[in-house]
């Protein structure tokens, strides 16, 4: 199933870039790869590889800009961190697919009235409440309430170099990037210094810095020190739990049915919960484009 993603989002991000842009193609006369923001010796293809990867490991090292992405790359590089199952660095792709595994058979479990179990034990309400509130509830806390006051906020805190729905992915992104152990970002925002719009506006010189340099560090520590210590608590209170033997009525969770309803509560609890940031960033962004409006 994550292989499957992984191997999804690489297609997505490559079709993107080999398509290129289609006001830069216009000006062209020809259909050509998007090369902004990327080395030649890498290309569009090995960029669109190295951007999936970096972003679905969390690595943070980068070959070409990501802000200069078409939005399909914006769309999976985002994706990547706001789910973080795709391989995950540092473990955290396991930590959190475990998580959702656990979410998975307690659903489940409900649906066909069997007895929540997994890995023997079984799934009871402190292990839902660590799963569902403490390790995936705080991640989109710790990007979606910074993001929220940032562009509220557009010409004194956020540092946007291009306004619209890009600019939406550039602040998210940013968040994202501190919540998920990432560090790499778009970096067209202007996060360390003043942007030109700041200025405009009569903010202080300082402004924008101090609060990219604040507010991520909320990120970062609420989008790992919090889940670390739930999936802490959450592996003492399963090794606390006798084994429960298997029976006609225990649910297995080495099937092919099961793997299919974990990817949809991926799907649901994951995805959508970012899906308007989604939409409203590269989504619309690239209908924007298409329109010609870009």
């Amino acid at each position: 199933m994550v292989l499957a993603i992984y191997v999804g989002f690489i297609i997505t991000t490559a079709i993107g870039e080999y398509q290129g842009n289609p006001a830069v193609n216009a000006l062209l006369g020809e259909q050509a790869p998007n090369l902004e923001g990327k080395e030649v010796r890498f290309g569009w293809a090995q960029s669109a590889l190295f951007a999936t990867t970096t972003t679905g490991t969390m690595c943070g090292a980068v070959n070409s800009l990501h802000d200069s992405f078409m939005p399909n790359g914006g769309f999976v590089t985002l994706s990547n961190m706001f789910l973080q199952i795709v391989w995950g660095g540092q473990g955290t792709g396991t930590a959190y697919l475990f998580a959702y595994l656990l979410l998975a058979v307690f659903v489940t479990g409900l649906m066909v009235g069997r007895t929540p179990e997994f890995l023997g034990r079984k799934i009871e309400k402190r292990e839902v409440v660590l799963a569902s509130f403490l390790i995936l509830l705080v991640h989109p806390i710790a990007i979606l309430i910074p993001g929220a006051i940032a562009l509220a906020f557009p010409d004194q805190l956020a540092g946007i170099s291009n306004p619209g729905f890009h600019g939406l992915s550039q602040v998210i992104y940013e968040y994202a990037s501190a919540a998920a152990n990432n560090g790499s970002g778009f970096e067209g925002l202007g996060d360390s210094q003043p942007s030109p719009l700041a200025i405009a506006g009569g903010a202080s010189s300082t402004a924008t810095a101090l609060w990219w340099n604040l507010s991520t560090c909320f990120s970062l520590l609420a989008g790992r020190y919090i889940p670390i210590t739930a999936l802490l608590l959450l592996a003492e209170s399963m090794s606390r739990k006798q084994p429960v033997p298997l029976t006609s009525g225990t649910l297995r969770t080495d099937t092919g049915l099961f793997t299919g309803i974990t990817a949809g509560i991926i799907l649901v609890m994951g995805a959508l919960t970012f899906f308007p940031i989604l939409a409203l960033g590269p989504i619309a962004e690239a209908f924007q484009i298409a329109r010609g409006l870009g």
